[in-house]
């Protein structure tokens, strides 16, 4: 059975960034650990996120609700859908591979990757997964960002997409380009922002902007308490954890494919022809290797 806490997630990570360090500590717990709060009394929540039960009243009462048990219904009520999120500990694996044999080593890396892929197509918010799809085949213009290791995540998006949609660009930070960038962002734009830990500044800085301009920010991040999250429209969250000293980001490029080719499908043959034509014009012009 597959179980959806997008509503009360959603409602507790736009919240997040304002909370005061005891009530973000009990909501981090909650945010990694959401059907604890649909199955077990607040005590044993309080408990598990080690913290005062009455902490837990304060947390419902700063979001909006009379108390505990009115914040704990949005989570019964959503039992039968997807999870938003999961426990970064979820298939934890060694940090170092110590006088480990080659295909032992080999191995390790293997289960991380197929544990991180299946526990994206799993868990996906397949609600926040299908707006995306709708903004990004409507939107106006699209602006793909991601810094340090994220950028080349951003760069190979940007590379698919915008064989089928020109109206799509990269935003790099050379020549004052994000500062060109920030002015003419409107509500018939989308931003695709990608920033796992450690978030780049940069990147939140444009995300949270260009929400404010009314554009519709896309995030992928790895964590709902990410400051990413907080400011995006529609949260991917993609488990990145790897068996080694690197971040994993198989999860992270299967999640970009899947976008890209789910928006190219909702927006018709045409788009397909384009592309099409796109690929013979590179194949005349000997862009590519001949066979």
């Amino acid at each position: 059975m597959r179980v959806q806490f997008s509503a009360g997630a959603d409602h507790l990570t736009r919240a997040y960034p304002k909370l005061s360090p005891q009530l973000k500590k009990c909501a981090a717990y909650i945010l990694e650990h959401p059907s604890e709060v649909a199955t077990l009394s607040m005590r044993q929540v309080a408990a598990r996120a080690d913290v005062p039960p009455s902490t837990m009243n304060r947390l419902a009462r700063a979001l909006g609700f009379s108390a505990y048990n009115e914040f704990r219904d949005i989570y019964r009520n959503s039992i039968n859908d997807v999870p938003a999120g999961w426990s970064q500990g979820d298939g934890e694996l060694p940090a170092t591979i110590e006088e480990a044999e080659f295909d032992h080593g080999l191995g390790t890396f293997q289960h991380a990757a197929t544990q991180n892929l299946n526990a994206m197509f799993d868990r996906i918010d397949r609600k926040a997964l299908d707006r995306a799809v709708q903004a990004l085949a409507d939107a106006r213009r699209v602006f793909v960002m991601g810094m340090y290791e994220s950028h080349s995540a951003a760069n190979y998006f940007h590379c698919i997409g915008a064989t089928g949609f020109p109206h799509w660009q990269l935003v790099n930070r050379h020549n004052g380009e994000l500062a060109c960038l920030l002015e003419p962002l409107t509500e018939a734009d989308v931003v695709v922002a990608i920033a796992l830990e450690p978030w780049a500044i940069d990147t939140i800085n444009v995300a949270r902007h260009a929400r404010e301009c009314g554009a519709r920010v896309v995030g992928i991040t790895d964590l709902r308490t990410s400051p990413l999250a907080a400011c995006s429209h529609d949260i991917l969250l993609v488990p990145i954890r790897g068996p080694g000293v690197f971040q994993s980001y198989v999860a992270v490029t299967a999640l970009l494919e899947v976008l890209a080719g789910m928006v190219v499908a909702h927006s018709g043959q045409s788009v397909i022809e384009k592309m099409d034509h796109l690929e013979h014009r590179r194949r005349e012009i000997g862009v590519y290797w001949p066979k």
